[in-house]
This record gives C-alpha cells, sequence and structure tokens, in this order.
C-alpha cells in the first residue's frame, strides 16, 4: 500500500539535515535565505552542521535527526543538506513506523538514492529524487520542483532526451544514482521492481564499471522485470588512457537490454549536471515519448 504524504503549501515548514558528507555553514545559510524568500519557512537541525571525518556526524547522529524531523508535526517536508557518502549507514537504524504515522515529503539524490528507494520499499511512502537543500539557490528548476511538491503539476517533460528504443509504459518510478541503487539489492531496502520504469545516472567513475553495473541488474533478473528505463547523464565520465574500454553508454545499454521489449531514453536532462527536476520514487506513471504523466493522486 502506498503513503501519499501531504502536499507542500506555501508558508509551511521545511526541515534540512544531512544524511552524508558535512558542509559548509554558509551553503546552509545562502539556501535557507532563498528558499525563506520564496516564503517557506526553514528549519535547520543541528545535526546539518556535524563533522566526523567526511561524514556529517555518526549514524547515531544522522538518524536521531531523520527521527526529530519526522516527530515534529510543524515540518511537512523534508531535504537533505548534500549528497557525498554514508547515508548506507542509516539504514538499519531508522524506525520506519514512525514515518509511516508522520507522512510528510522526503526529498534529495545522489547517494540519498539508497534512503529515497529504501523509504519506500519499507514503508510504502512516495519519496522525491531533486536537488539537495544547498543547491536550490542554482535550480533553474525550483518552479518545476515546488510545482510537483504542490501537487499541481501532474507531467515530466524530459526535454533533449533520445528515444533509444520506442514504445510506451506504465509503471511504478524506481531509482537514482546507479553505483548507490545497485547496493539495494539483496536488501529488504530494494523495491519491487515489477513493471517498475527504472531511471539512472551517476558522475565520476569508469564506463567499465558502469557496465558491470548494468551487467548485475541484469544477472539479478531486474531489467527483466522493468517496463521501461531512463538513462539520464552520466557525467565526469573516467576512462584508462593506456587501454581505452572502448564501449560508449549507448553500447552499455544496448547489450544488456537486448531482447527487452521496453521504451528506452538516452541522455535525459537528469543526474549531476545541470538539469535535475523532481521524480516521485513510488510513484505509478505512464512513459510516453519523453514524457512522464503522474497517474496517481501521489500527494494527499
Amino acid at each position: 500500500m502506498k503513503i501519499r504524504p501531504p502536499a507542500l503549501k506555501h508558508g509551511d515548514t521545511i526541515g534540512v539535515m544531512a544524511t552524508s558528507c558535512w558542509l559548509e555553514e554558509s551553503d546552509v545559510l545562502a539556501a535557507k535565505s532563498y528558499i525563506e524568500s520564496l516564503g517557506y519557512k526553514i528549519y535547520i537541525h543541528p545535526q546539518t552542521l556535524c563533522r566526523h571525518h567526511q561524514s556529517a556526524g555518526t549514524a547515531s547522529e544522522k538518524i536521531d535527526a531523520l527521527h526529530d524531523l519526522y516527530r515534529n508535526k510543524n515540518i511537512r517536508a523534508i531535504i537533505g543538506a548534500r549528497g557525498g557518502n554514508r547515508a548506507i549507514t542509516m539504514m538499519n537504524g531508522i524506525d520506519y513506523d514512525l514515518i509511516i504515522n508522520n507522512p510528510k515529503i522526503f526529498m534529495g539524490y545522489s547517494d540519498m538514492t539508497i534512503l529515497l528507494n529504501g523509504i519506500f520499499a519499507r514503508t510504502g511512502m512516495i519519496t522525491y529524487h531533486g536537488p539537495l537543500f544547498r543547491e536550490l539557490p542554482k535550480r533553474k528548476e525550483m518552479p518545476q520542483i515546488l510545482s510537483i511538491l504542490s501537487g499541481k503539476e501532474k507531467t515530466i517533460v524530459l526535454t533533449g532526451a533520445n528515444i533509444f528504443r520506442s514504445g510506451d509504459a506504465e509503471g511504478t518510478l524506481i531509482g537514482g544514482n546507479l553505483s548507490v541503487f545497485q547496493t539495494l539489492l539483496g536488501t529488504p531496502n530494494l523495491p519491487d521492481m515489477r513493471n517498475a520504469i527504472l531511471f539512472i545516472e551517476d558522475v565520476g567513475d569508469h564506463l567499465s564499471r558502469y557496465d558491470r553495473m548494468l551487467g548485475h541488474l541484469k544477472m539479478a533478473g531486474i531489467l527483466n522485470k522493468i517496463s521501461g528505463l531512463i538513462v539520464g547523464s552520466f557525467t565526469e565520465v573516467e576512462d584508462d588512457k593506456d587501454r581505452p574500454f572502448g564501449f560508449t553508454m549507448e553500447d552499455i545499454i544496448r547489450e544488456h537490454t537486448a531482447g527487452l521489449d521496453i521504451p528506452i531514453l538516452m541522455n535525459a536532462p537528469f543526474g549531476h549536471g545541470d538539469d535535475l527536476p523532481v521524480f516521485p520514487v513510488g510513484a505509478h506513471v505512464r512513459l510516453s515519448g519523453t514524457t512522464l504523466t503522474l497517474l496517481d493522486t501521489y500527494l494527499s
């Protein structure tokens, strides 16, 4: 059963915490000032500025912060402060019943992919793959972000995406950062992938490793279950200068999806680059051409 968080309204309070790496206070305050200028209230949880090696505090501090924000009845949405590493250390300590009983918007991407999908898998709560708090002042998608989170917009147009394999599909929108998503396999944090429309993106890794990750999804039977695939931007891709991998991302997708009768988009405008519209993880959607239509009432 899906749980639909209440829509974001003008004047609502948005809570902020850091699930991954630490960040500078100046970044937090700049984003706070910007979002407040749009008519929303911001609560910065004290954990947001913690530091423990590269991490924004310990796993326990992060889990406590998440629980604090879910318990706080005044907070209507939670946005991760930044990405990086170590959100995975939170997974076994989260009180999922607390989340079920306190539905609210939860948004982020990159390292937060494990939280977005894990929370949906464990609770049925729709989550939101979208920009991190510190990035919001620079995101041109702010009108789309607010329209989606407020429940006013029902379509996501992926302008510039290439139709790699044509067709229409319906299913549950699932995905995020490929290297993080891969870690969900074999755990209770992986959503049901039957008829899922899988979206993936990544940054700063080798083509050979993306090939291995997609090969893993194929061997695990994930790609045989999905009804559609949306491939976003793969930025800052590395390669071996002395012995180039040779295969392109298109080659990799073509090989690992051979024989699958599903629509596939390539170079869709989302990821770690300049484009990042909000995708509701867990929403029932239709993919037709380069447009995603949200079919269920995913916000209450």
